[in-house]
């Protein structure tokens, strides 16, 4: 170990033209100590491709995408301006590792790119990798120092989408702006050294996200089978689980499917047909029997603070548009943040449609529910869409039985309500939503 911080010694006092040179001699003695020592995190960096940084990363360290794969990006220039020990390098290349492990590039690629709140998801991602480690540089983000910028509890070894959201609730009480937030911190003048580079996140947003997921997939299930018995068994249980295999996750639901079972299955009353028998005079063929009408009222609600955007909600609602065709249904659209807006309210006709968002504040789904018996009294039970980034409180009450379909813009496992009412699908899981989310990064 100290021969290590003998090596970063060396790059702080060399030379700019020897910088590199010095810093590739730390990384391999770091990734050679790893390997005897702590064997997951040294297989993983051995098997990264280490390429010099980008003008843009300002930072030690930090991974970037290409279309195969992640690389990671090593800034001699910014090493030799900390004051790192051996064992504070080796523990910025394992938060490195769980930044990877826990696919925090691809979650949080748009954001870093197009929100000015990259400060915010920086703490959030870093609060959760260093949780789990010993040895971290000078003011890294942890969840306890986020309690103390938040001034209130924060749960230690949380995930990343946890602490967001109270970063972005705190945000929103202490009314400081996305302009106010520097990519240092989530406070104007903060002045934080940023140790781990964020902004090669940005390269994440394109078509090429399923290859660099399969090649992030076989990284990390080849780590696992080169790792002996012993090596596995003591690895901490945040990674044992993130190494679990692929093939035992659930099967994603088509959320075209689960809507149109939603409009096919609730009934709203009975007409003629004469298809079927008259079941009190079955021997007169000339009487129309009776079948139950699937015709009803549905409601869309829309999360004006979610992160989707004009097209993509004009998207979903003109594949909504579509099966009325089949099943026919009188749809209103109704936008809320933490209230619904029944004013603005219009009906979905049987055409894509654009809708203009006009809301941004916090989001309150109980809002929704609260609604319902307003816009459904003594009308049956109603089909509820509610298109939202998942991103609210932990917990809703029912006010009127309704089928309720929920459609998250973000995996189902960051959505914020536990023990939802209906049925949870994620929007990820579409290709097509995908491809303009793509489009319009």
């Amino acid at each position: 170990m100290s021969s290590l911080t003998e090596d970063l010694n060396r790059v702080r006092q060399a030379t700019v033209a020897d910088q590199p040179r010095l810093t590739e001699t730390a990384y391999r003695h770091g990734v050679l100590y790893l390997l005897q020592h702590d064997a997951f995190y040294g297989h993983v960096l051995s098997r990264l491709r280490v390429v010099p940084a980008t003008p843009q990363q300002q930072a030690p360290l930090g991974l970037t995408a290409t279309p195969q794969e992640w690389q990671l990006q090593l800034q001699p220039g910014a090493l030799a301006q900390t004051d790192w020990t051996g064992a504070q390098f080796l523990d910025m290349l394992r938060h490195t590792v769980l930044h990877l492990l826990w696919r925090h590039p691809q979650r949080y690629a748009t954001a870093v790119q197009t929100s000015a709140q990259a400060g915010l998801v920086r703490w959030a991602t870093d609060a959760a990798v260093n949780d789990y480690l010993t040895d971290l540089p000078r003011n890294a983000v942890t969840s306890r120092r986020l309690g103390e910028l938040l001034q209130e509890p924060v749960e230690p070894r949380q995930d990343s989408a946890v602490y967001l959201r109270q970063l972005r609730h705190w945000q929103a009480q202490q009314e400081i702006t996305d302009q106010a937030l520097t990519p240092g911190g989530p406070a104007a003048g903060e002045t934080t050294p940023i140790a781990d580079g964020h902004t090669g996140w940005q390269t994440a947003t394109d078509a090429a996200a399923e290859t660099r997921e399969q090649w992030r997939q076989q990284l990390f299930q080849t780590v696992a089978t080169t790792l002996s018995a012993k090596q596995r068994g003591t690895l901490p249980g945040h990674v044992q689980a993130a190494l679990q295999p692929v093939a035992s996750q659930r099967p994603t639901l088509d959320w075209r499917a689960v809507l149109k079972r939603g409009l096919s299955q609730v009934p709203a009353g009975r007409q003629a047909a004469y298809g079927r028998f008259n079941r009190r005079q079955p021997v007169r063929m000339d009487l129309p029997g009776q079948i139950v009408r699937t015709w009803q009222r549905v409601a869309v609600f829309v999360d004006e603070s979610g992160s989707m955007g004009n097209q993509e909600i004009s998207y979903l609602l003109g594949q909504m548009a579509t099966l009325l065709a089949v099943y026919p249904a009188q749809v209103t659209v109704y936008p809320f943040d933490t209230v619904v807006d029944e004013t603005a309210g219009f009906r979905l006709e049987k055409r894509p449609q654009r809708l203009m968002r006009t809301g941004g504040g916090g989001t309150r789904f109980q809002a929704v529910f609260d609604s319902l018996p307003r816009l459904f009294a003594g009308q049956g039970q109603p089909l509820v869409i509610i298109l939202t980034d998942g991103y609210g409180e932990d917990r809703v009450q029912s006010t009127l039985p309704a089928t309720v379909l929920w459609l998250l813009t973000s995996p189902v496992a960051e959505f914020s309500v536990t023990q939802a009412p209906g049925t949870v699908v994620s929007l990820t899981a579409d290709p097509q939503w995908q491809a303009l989310r793509r489009a319009q990064s």
